[in-house]
C-alpha cells in the first residue's frame, strides 16, 4: 500500500485529506514543517501532500530541503495551496514540487493527481533498475568480449600469441618501422623430430615439452619482443630493434636457456634438437615474403645446426 505523508497546519485538513485517501492509501500525517522533514528522512513516504502556507518553515522551504537530500530527492510533492497566481505556481516548482492543486479542491482531481504521480515514480524506478540491469548486462559483455578476444588471439596450449595476434602485430609494427626507418629481426624456431616426441612418450609429454620451450623462450627475450605459436611445434619470434648480428646473438641465448633447463618427462631426459631461422626484416617485402626467408634460413639450418639437450 502506497504511503503517503500529508502536510499541513491545520488539524481540519489533515483529517480530510486522510479522510478522502480511504483505504487505498496509507496516510501519515505531519502539522508542521519539520516534523514533515523528520518524517520523510527517517522513512520516505512515497508521495507527499504540502501545503505552501504554514507558520515557521513553509511548504518551499521544505520541499527544497528535501529536494536537496538523496534519500527524498525522487519522492513527489504535490503542493496544496490556496494561492493560484502564476508567479506562486512558479516557485513552487522551483522549489522542486512535481504538481499543485488549490484549495478548495475535488476529492477526485486529487486522487487522480496522486495516481498520476504514484505511476509516474514507479514508472522511473523501473527505469532505473532497467538501467542498472543494461549496464550491468553491458558490463558483462564487455568482460565477455575482452575474455573471447584473449582467447582468439592466444594459444590454447602454451598460453603465448597465436599466429592469428603476431600477425596484426607485425602489420602495425611494420607501419610503424616504415615510418621511422628502424630495424626489426625475425627468428622462425623448430623442434626437430617432434612427432618422435610424441610417438615415443605419448601426446602428453608433447604438449609438455611444447609448454617448457614457449615459457623458457618468452623468459629469455626481452619485455618488447613478441613470441607466438606459429604452428603444430613452430614458433615465430619478433624482435624489434635489433639488427641480424643482435638476432642471431638473441637465439644463441635461447639455445643455452633450452639445453641448460634439461627437459625431463618422468624418469627420462628429453633430448631434443631447436632450429632457428633468423633474418633481419626487409621493409622492401611484405610479411609473408619475410617469414618466408625466415623459413628458408630455418629449412638450412636444419641440416647443420643441431643442439642437442
Amino acid at each position: 500500500m502506497p504511503r503517503i505523508l500529508i502536510v499541513d497546519d491545520s488539524p481540519l485538513n489533515l483529517k480530510i485529506i486522510s479522510k478522502l485517501l480511504g483505504d487505498e492509501y496509507e496516510a501519515i500525517v505531519a502539522d508542521n514543517g519539520q516534523t514533515a522533514i523528520d518524517i520523510a528522512t527517517q522513512t520516505p513516504p512515497d508521495l507527499i501532500l504540502l501545503d505552501v502556507l504554514m507558520p515557521g518553515m513553509d511548504g518551499l522551504a521544505v520541499c527544497k530541503f528535501l529536494k536537496n537530500q538523496r534519500s527524498t530527492a525522487d519522492i513527489p510533492i504535490i503542493f496544496i495551496t490556496v494561492v493560484s497566481g502564476s508567479q506562486d505556481i512558479v516557485k513552487a516548482f522551483e522549489a522542486g514540487g512535481q504538481d499543485y492543486i488549490t484549495k478548495p479542491f475535488c476529492s477526485l482531481e486529487l486522487r487522480a493527481r496522486i495516481r498520476t504521480h504514484l505511476d509516474l515514480k514507479a514508472s522511473r524506478e523501473a527505469l532505473q533498475i532497467y538501467a542498472k540491469q543494461l549496464e550491468r548486462k553491458n558490463q558483462e559483455l564487455c568482460e565477455t568480449l575482452v575474455k573471447i578476444e584473449a582467447m582468439a588471439t592466444t594459444d590454447y596450449l602454451t598460453n603465448i600469441p597465436n599466429r592469428r595476434y603476431v600477425m596484426s602485430w607485425l602489420h602495425d609494427e611494420v607501419m610503424r618501422l616504415q615510418r621511422n626507418a628502424g630495424k626489426m629481426a625475425i627468428i622462425l624456431a623448430d623442434i626437430k623430430d617432434f612427432k618422435k616426441i610424441n610417438d615415443t612418450f605419448g601426446h602428453d609429454c608433447g604438449d609438455y615439452v611444447l609448454k617448457e620451450i614457449a615459457r623458457i623462450m618468452r623468459a629469455t627475450i626481452r619485455e618488447q619482443d613478441v613470441i607466438a605459436r606459429w604452428g603444430g611445434d613452430e614458433f615465430l619470434l619478433v624482435l624489434p630493434v635489433t639488427d641480424l648480428a643482435g638476432a642471431h646473438g638473441a637465439a644463441g641465448q635461447i639455445r643455452s636457456a633450452l639445453a641448460a633447463a634439461q627437459l625431463c618427462y618422468g624418469e627420462s631426459r628429453l633430448a631434443l634438437t631447436v632450429t632457428f631461422g633468423v633474418v633481419q626484416f626487409d621493409p622492401q617485402l611484405d610479411i609473408d615474403a619475410n617469414i618466408k626467408r625466415a623459413d628458408e634460413a630455418l629449412y638450412q639450418q636444419k641440416g647443420t645446426c643441431r643442439n642437442p639437450m
